[in-house]
């Protein structure tokens, strides 16, 4: 297995995730571009802006037809590639605009080709006319933020794609939300790493490209964050960090002396070369050292000598890898954990400790994968040992959940990709694509079934609320559903309590918001909402259905009879407005 193979492989799963969803939602397809006749289609330019503006057609990564591999040549170099949906003829499109300062070009030519030797066909020399040098406003629009697809009180990418959130951190006052980033297509693809930066964890202000790609070849995949507070690399005290899968390369770090805005590579990257991604760096004060976390696919001794009972036989060898590290530059392989349950906990590793609620000096090791489902146990610097697990289950649309290192009120906070839908029937030139959850803290409960996670929106998510249009005490169902009509066409937080504990069926502004439990909070945007219940034992995301966006309803569906003690309609308000 070459080390190209566990990153396809996820690539594999995102584009299965997301794609499939989307197939219902695709333009029809017109003829393959390689049905075309092969020419020498290319533009030379000079950089005399800032960006390079390039016309996208909306196509998912399944209909590789629609897909040319795009080279920006230097000096007749290659220095970047895409694999980009160019539109032919005249298909819908919107404008991408790709920073160029990073690379130091001003002044320079560069010429627009094919990046794989393959010719470019005729059908496509219109849209290679239309690259050109400009601005970011040349593409950019105020009305970015208000596009009827683009969630209002969740983040996202202001253009392209955004899936797993990376390096989350905290420094100074901001909370860095870095992410995995399509800067020229609104599908999986072309990996950066793009900026999100608030000081309330509710506003977020869109900030320049963090990670760029040095071409296809070394996409920047997953990672997290941490501050290097006591400099144990010896760049300096409180020298924030990121860790991030380099394809290709393996495990790289890089550091920030400019507060998370650019970052340099740190020398003799690649510090951990495996067949793994989605390093994860935190520090063990009990031994004074670093640890890494990581998912790998190697095969080894410990798994081999622990057979799955979960997966299938490509699966079979996939685990978490643990390394550590005095100075951040030199990492020692440490140990895997080999449950035969392990594929409960597939990729994007997280791991951290968190007191027992209600019990003083008593606390628990979590380790959790993408689905959110983790094992409670113990770690001891070296591997981390199961004590109960696995736990939980996927929380629908919800996945690659990443919590804030460095929180200095000690709160773990965790946010997760959303994988909404596209909606290309209805807006085939659609801008944007995916978001990310509520920022929610993690908490850890004595429950009747043992000790459990439980999710709940931080407290600054109050501030969201502009006022109450609809409030309810002791209601029949009638009575209720009478009040939740005033959730359509709103973006509503609606807080509910029942007389007892039961599963109940309530669609919201046409999206299903049903939930186990006596209350909940239920978050409702515009493609999706997020259901916080039984006090946080229950989490789901659930997206909304094509055919409710021109016919939301709202409806509670109960037991004659059933009691609703408290009904709360808040009203909130975007984040995109200033």
């Amino acid at each position: 297995m070459n080390k190209m193979t566990g990153y396809f492989a996820k690539a594999a799963t995102f584009l299965g995730l997301v794609t499939a969803l989307h197939a219902a939602d695709s333009p029809a397809p017109t003829a393959p571009a390689s049905s075309a006749t092969p020419a020498n289609v290319e533009k030379i330019l000079v950089v005399d802006g800032t960006h390079l503006l390039l016309p996208i057609a909306n196509y998912s990564g399944q209909q590789k037809d629609k897909f040319v591999t795009l080279g920006i040549y230097v000096d007749d170099k290659l220095v970047q590639s895409f694999n980009i949906s160019l539109p032919q003829g005249d298909e819908a499109c919107w404008i991408a605009a790709y920073p160029l300062d990073y690379f130091g070009w001003m002044g320079r030519q560069i010429k627009i080709a094919s990046g794989d030797g393959k010719p470019l066909p005729e059908s496509y020399r219109v849209a290679v006319d239309r690259i050109k040098i400009g601005s970011a406003n040349e593409a950019l629009s105020p009305k970015d933020y208000t596009q009827p697809y683009r969630n209002q009180f969740h983040a996202s990418t202001r253009r392209g794609w955004n899936n797993d959130p990376n390096g989350m951190v905290f420094q100074n006052g901001k909370y860095h939300l870095y992410y995995q980033h399509n800067p020229v297509g609104i599908f999986w693809g072309n990996l950066h790493w793009g900026h999100l930066e608030s000081t309330d964890l509710i506003h977020w202000e869109e900030k320049p490209i963090a990670l760029y790609q040095k071409t296809l070849k070394e996409m920047a995949a997953s990672g997290g964050g941490f501050i290097d507070f006591n400099n144990s690399a010896g760049l300096g005290k409180d020298t924030l960090f990121i860790a991030a899968t380099i394809t290709g390369r393996s495990e790289c770090l890089f550091f920030s002396k400019d507060g998370g805005l650019t970052f340099t590579e740190l020398p003799g990257n690649p510090v951990v070369k495996h067949t793994g991604r989605d390093p994860k760096i935190l520090w063990y004060q009990p031994e004074q050292k670093w640890v890494m976390v990581a998912f790998e696919v190697d095969p080894c001794e410990e798994t081999k000598n622990t057979p799955q009972t979960s997966g299938d036989e490509k699966h079979r060898n996939d685990h978490m890898v643990f390394f550590e590290s005095k100075n951040l530059k030199d990492w020692t392989r440490t140990g895997v954990f080999t449950d035969p349950d392990r594929m409960a906990v597939y990729e994007c590793p997280e791991l951290f400790e968190l007191p027992v609620a209600g019990k003083p000096g008593e606390s628990r090791w979590i380790l959790m994968g993408a689905q959110n489902r983790y094992f409670i146990g113990k770690f001891d610097g070296k591997t981390f040992h199961s004590e109960a697990g696995p736990i939980g289950t996927k929380h629908g649309a919800f996945y690659a959940g990443q919590t804030f290192s460095d929180v200095p009120d000690g709160r773990r906070i965790q946010m997760g990709w959303v994988q909404t839908d596209s909606y290309l029937k209805a807006f085939p030139d659609q801008i944007m694509n995916q978001a990310f959850s509520l920022p929610h803290e993690l908490t850890l409960h004595e429950t009747p079934d043992g000790l459990r996670l439980f999710f709940w929106p931080v407290k600054e998510t109050e501030n969201r609320r502009g006022g109450l249009i609809a409030e309810g005490k002791d209601l029949t169902p009638a009575q209720a559903n009478e009040l939740l009509q005033k959730c359509n066409g709103e973006l509503t937080e609606v807080v509910i309590e029942f007389a007892d504990s039961a599963l109940r069926q309530l669609i919201l502004n046409g999206i299903d918001a049903s939930f186990d439990g006596r209350s909940a909070r239920i978050f409702n945007d515009l493609t999706f909402n997020e259901i916080y219940a039984d006090e946080g034992l229950f989490y789901a995301v659930r997206k909304l259905p094509a055919q409710a966006l021109t016919a939301p309803e709202s409806r509670l569906t109960v037991p004659d009879g059933t009691l609703i003690r408290s009904l709360k309609i808040y009203r909130l308000k975007s984040i995109w407005t200033k």
